[in-house]
């Protein structure tokens, strides 16, 4: 028992400049990680909403075929076009048709300019398009509860998607480049430093990508 003691008496502590030393060691090693960290949550994020956004395009594409087969789809030709925007506050999404008079209406389907809808809502008897595309949206992107959403159609198809879950509205500097076969231009100036986070702080998805430039 003796010997035991002893050996405790024996075993020293770390001293004050050790723990100074492993400190320091910690506190540079959270300076080179904690940036990065964010660099890659953030680019997390612009994947995962360029994947959003492209799953919205072909959705809305599909629902314009589908509108086309029933009788009731977008006028073909490019000069027949229409910007949709798109909120979802709260899961309830809301569709609003800039121009319907690039839209034949049949079947007992009217284009009205603007509808809304949540997950699971029948569309039995629902007579506006822009509410059956709110109540299909819902149902297929059940996690989206929060978002601002913009998609161009021309000649029955949707050529460009911007998207964002940071607002309920259309992140604008995306937006303004609808148009002209999808994006007025190839490239976007986004923050200056990093593609799909707008000069507004906002995560933005694109379909097509919209790269840094």
């Amino acid at each position: 028992m003796i010997k035991f003691f002893q050996k405790l008496k024996a075993k020293k502590g770390f001293t004050l400049v050790e723990l100074i030393v492993v400190i320091a060691i910690i506190g540079v090693l959270a300076a080179i990680l904690v940036p990065t960290m964010l660099g890659y949550v953030t680019s997390s994020r612009v994947t995962s909403s360029n994947s959003t956004a492209a799953s919205l395009k072909n959705n809305i594409d599909n629902f314009l075929t589908a509108c086309d087969t029933s009788g009731y789809g977008m006028l073909k030709g490019k000069g027949n076009t229409s910007k949709l925007t798109i909120s979802v506050n709260g899961g309830l999404w809301t569709v609003t048709n800039g121009t319907v008079g690039s839209f034949r209406n049949g079947n007992n389907k009217t284009w009205t300019g603007s509808g809304s809808g949540k997950a699971a809502d029948s569309k039995v008897g629902v007579t506006s398009p822009e509410q059956l595309l709110a109540i299909e949206l819902a149902d297929l992107f059940p996690e989206v509860q929060t978002g601002g959403i913009a998609a161009w159609l021309q000649g029955g198809k949707c050529m460009a998607v911007t998207y964002t879950a940071d607002s309920t509205s259309a992140d604008p500097q995306t937006e303004a480049l609808l148009g002209t076969d999808g994006w007025t231009a190839k490239v976007c100036a986004w923050d200056n430093q990093t593609a799909g986070v707008s000069s507004g702080g906002l995560i933005v998805g694109t379909a097509p990508v919209l790269p840094l430039g």
